[in-house]
């Protein structure tokens, strides 16, 4: 699959207004005739429960609605994914809420099973489960990945020894962006640990925001360096290439996983500029780059 991309994904920007949140997901609730809902979490989404439901509210890049008609497109290739609960969603100050049912986790996730579910995603047309509305992005233009630009903006904030291993991340994987010539595929976008959970009858993939086109090598990456800072089992990565099969480019695995990491240690760095709790975050993060190794990174 080739051809050009959006620039940005569904939803690139964090809630802002946590108010805002609170208020459009009490008012969804109600109207849905759902428990009062409590905060899970709070990131790009703020993530309610209700009961068995969940509740979603962002800022999306596109139609409210085709994240849902997204979801049946992708349960109609055999996808595991959350199954919406509400047809419809609700909208207020620019915020949009809906209604997913939320999955009864059991045990530990089969990393083999997603493989074989990334595997029909990238073997799908674009036109084929995304509807219209909902933008396919080309991630080398999400701002996370301006490496440059970023670096530019913290430099104070970073010491010399962690300035210096970044550098030679970017170096060693200079030309990680040239993608002349290169089959694209249908990509989730942030394959991990966090965006997964073991469902009763398969493992269900969370959060479709980052969707868009790029080397398959970009689903998979993520999880070969995930058990490096984040804990878990290099096993796992070891399974999902099983499940996937099929030939991989193991430059492109390589300079995907380590500029990951480092897109994340910088948006960390940035955020601890005004939240002391980001900011502890962004030392342990630091210390991999500037002594090879570090504590276990969270997602504080």
């Amino acid at each position: 699959m080739t051809g050009s991309t959006p620039g940005r994904p569904y939803v690139d920007q964090p809630v802002a207004d946590a108010e805002g949140a609170r208020h459009l997901a009490d008012v969804a609730a109600d109207g849905w005739g759902l428990p009062s809902p409590r905060l899970l979490r709070a990131s790009m989404n703020h993530v309610f429960v209700a009961g068995d439901t969940v509740v979603r509210v962002g800022i999306p890049n596109g139609d409210g609605l085709a994240q849902i008609a997204l979801a049946e497109n992708l349960a109609d290739l055999g996808l595991s994914v959350p199954e919406p609960a509400r047809p419809e969603v609700v909208v207020d100050s620019g915020l949009t809420a809906s209604a997913w049912r939320r999955v009864a986790r059991a045990g530990a996730v089969d990393w083999e099973a997603v493989g074989v579910g990334l595997r029909v995603l990238h073997s799908a047309t674009a036109e084929s489960p995304v509807p219209s509305g909902y933008p396919v992005a080309d991630p080398r233009r999400l701002p996370w990945w301006s490496f440059d630009a970023l670096l530019g903006e913290l430099d104070g904030d970073i010491d010399g020894g962690a300035l210096q291993g970044m550098r030679e991340c970017l170096d060693r994987h200079a030309g990680w962006d040239d993608w002349n010539g290169v089959e694209l595929v249908l990509c989730h976008g942030d394959v991990h640990p966090g965006n997964v959970v073991a469902g009763s009858a398969a493992p269900v993939i969370l959060d479709w925001d980052l969707m868009c086109l790029a080397p398959p090598e970009w689903d998979l990456a993520p999880m070969g360096v995930w058990s490096r800072n984040w804990g878990g089992e290099q096993a796992w990565f070891q399974a999902l290439q099983t499940g996937y099969g099929g030939a991989l480019d193991g430059g492109r695995l390589a300079a995907f996983g380590d500029l990951r990491d480092l897109a994340a240690t910088l948006m960390a760095v940035r955020a601890g500029r005004r939240d002391p709790r980001r900011a502890s975050e962004a030392r342990r993060r630091l210390a991999f780059w500037r002594d090879g190794h570090g504590p276990r990174w969270t997602s504080a």
